[in-house]
Parts: structure tokens; sequence; C-alpha cells
């Protein structure tokens, strides 16, 4: 008779769990070196030991899998709503994680800089968070009924002392209000001014913090308008003088900084027309960009940012405008050396957006693995 398989006693149990928590550094950090966004996130969370392991820097079967390039590069990080599950889309590699936050459950994130993202929780909870860290930055409630702004923005990472948030919203026809806060106070401050219709309307597009000032693009087609953070009087500057780069309707505008230009991309109806300018500001004029060099830009209505290409696939991605959209699994992409959209894996080409599938509680965030200190983390 064959004799049963003995089950394990409960030392070798507990023996053979410790022996993933005991595995060497230098084999943990060499795992972790291949790991970026999502999956980095969930290798923190086995256990203590391994959230402590620290990068390796070098180690590499090839340039384009440097962990500086490809941890950092831009993901597109979304949920639904009355949800904790975040969903992380990583252009590169064309692929999609989840991760639960519990944190963020009935959240929605409004702005995205650095590797934080700005949430908001119910009526008038506002914070920071680090999804690939954890760590939160609680910021005071906001004014009531402020949780109704259409825009808001940061100026720099929260744990900076010259860190300030602007919150933007419409009291009735042409007033607007901004909600103010800097980091070490523990109010909102603020200001309402008489803005000229004709001049300045949201266009959903957060502002974009840029030489010293928030840039507020404007759904008419290309108006500017400049929040100053350090002047209480003159605070709102409407730049009429700029005359609009474009005439036909829009159905979208972005507003983003690349390479040290702030830059306006249009989309037109269902994307049939996406049309990208530079703002000149010493003559103060829109220029047509036709050619992005090297550089991508990644948009959405809550963040957009831009990013040089990794070694190794640069001609993969440079000179291309990513949305926050899908066909299918793929994410899709505008090429201004085509004049087309396409997705990676698909072959996928087309002329406008139709087939595809927006995103639409979503910001391109940049992964970010610094850990901060208690103090670091306090707002106030």
């Amino acid at each position: 008779m064959e004799s049963a398989t003995e089950a394990p006693t409960g030392s070798e149990e507990e023996k053979e769990e410790r022996c993933w928590s005991n595995l060497q550094v230098d084999i943990l950090s060499m795992i972790k070196s291949h790991l970026f966004g999502a999956d980095r996130i969930c290798f923190h969370a086995v256990c203590q030991s391994w959230n402590s392991v620290p990068s390796q820097v070098r180690w590499l079967p090839s340039p384009a899998r440097q962990p500086s390039e490809v941890t950092q590069f831009p993901t597109l990080v979304f949920s639904g709503r009355n949800t904790s599950v975040c969903k992380f889309f990583n252009p590169l590699l064309n692929k999609t994680h989840s991760i639960i936050f519990p944190e963020l459950a009935n959240a929605q994130i409004r702005f995205s800089k650095g590797g934080w993202l700005l949430v908001t929780q119910g009526n008038s909870k506002i914070f920071f968070f680090n999804p690939f860290t954890k760590e939160k930055i609680n910021l005071p409630d906001l004014p009531i009924k402020e949780h109704k702004f259409t825009e808001i923005s940061f100026s720099s990472l929260p744990t900076a002392p010259d860190c300030v948030v602007l919150a933007i919203s419409i009291l009735y026809l042409n007033v607007l209000k901004f909600s103010c806060i800097r980091r070490g106070e523990s109010c909102w401050k603020t200001f309402e001014e008489c803005s000229d219709t004709n001049v300045y309307m949201p266009c959903y597009s957060n502002p974009v913090f840029f030489d010293g000032a928030f840039h507020c693009l404007s759904e008419k087609r290309g108006s500017l308008s400049i929040f100053d953070p350090t002047n209480d009087e003159d605070f709102w500057i409407e730049l009429k003088e700029l005359e609009k780069p474009i005439r036909k309707p829009v159905d979208q505008c972005y507003l983003t900084e690349c390479d040290g230009e702030l830059m306006a991309v249009y989309e037109g109806h269902l994307g049939g027309t996406i049309d990208v300018f530079k703002l000149d500001k010493s003559a103060m004029i829109w220029k047509r960009v036709n050619n992005l060099g090297n550089m991508a830009l990644f948009l959405s209505p809550r963040a957009s940012i831009s990013a040089p290409p990794i070694r190794g696939v640069a001609s993969k991605m440079e000179n291309k405008v990513y949305f926050p959209r899908f066909k299918g699994e793929d994410g899709v992409f505008y090429s201004l050396s085509t004049g087309k959209f396409h997705s990676f894996d698909l072959g996928y080409t087309a002329e406008n957006f139709i087939g595809t599938k927006q995103q639409m509680h979503c910001a391109w965030i940049e992964p970010s693995f610094e850990k901060h200190s208690i103090e670091d983390l306090l707002w106030c």
C-alpha cells in the first residue's frame, strides 16, 4: 500500500512562508529593477521587507530598460465613480493593470503632477495621493460648495514649500471665483473677478503653472488668461491681445508644457482634426506646430504632460499625441507624421475617433517612488 503524503507541519509552513520575505536583497532589487507602474505597486505590497527593498540602478539587459526612464514614463490612471479600483495604462507596453486603493473609495481624480494625484472625496474633502508609494497629504477642507469648481491645479510638488493649489468656479454670468491655498496655510483664500465672457470661459482643461503663474485656456478657441498667486490685487489677467489660433469649432482643447514651451492642442469634432500650437510670448501669438521632434504629448482634461522618448524605442513613441482613448484594450494615439490615429498592437488606423472609447475620470501621471518624511506629508 502506498503511504499517504504527510502534510507539512506548522513550523514547515511558517518556514515556507518566510522564504519569500527572506529572499536576498540583491535578488529582490534585481527583480524590482524590471518592474514599473502597477507591477511595482504590487511588489511593494507583498510584505514589509519587500516594501523597503532599494531600487537597483544597474544590471540591465538593454538600454531601453533603464529604471530611471521606464518607471517614470507617463501612465494613464483612471477609475469609475463610487469605486476604489484604479486602472493604470502604460502606453510603452500597451498594457493595463488594476489596483484597489481603499483610500480612493468614492473619490474623484482632479489633477496630477510629479507622481501625485489631487483628489476630492465627498462635498469638501480634498487631498494629495501618490498611488505608487501610497503616501497621502490632507488639505484643509474646501469651502462649502467649492467642490463644484470647473478647473483645479497645483503649481509644484505638494511637498515643496512653494506649492499652491488653485480652484476656479463660475458663480453666475461672468463672475469667476478663485479659491487658493499655499502649503503651510490652514484655510483657503477666495477672490472674485468679473470676466469678459467674450474672452474667458472654462474649457474644462485644467490650468498649467508656467513661468510663475497659472495659465488658463478658454473654450473660446484659444483665449488665454493668467492667475498670478503672488498678486492679491491684479491676480487675474485676460490676454485680450492674444489672437485666437483657430476659428473652427472644437470639441475639446488641452494645455500643457512641452520642453519649456506652453502648448495648446485643439480636438475637432470626433477627432476629425487635431491642431497643435505653441505660445510665442515675445510676440504674443500662437504658432502652429507640425512636428514635435522627439517629444510626445499625453493629453486628458484633468492633466496633460509631455515626455521625451525612451532609449531604444524612440521611433515608436516620438512625435505623437496620446489621448485617453482605447480601441478595445489598445491605447490610441495621433501621429503628426501621418495625420491619422493608430494603435500599436492592432495595426489600427483611422481618420477620427469613431469606434474608440474615451476614459472620462482619468489623468496622465509621471510615476514617482520617492518616499517622504512625516513632516513632508503635513500640509500645515
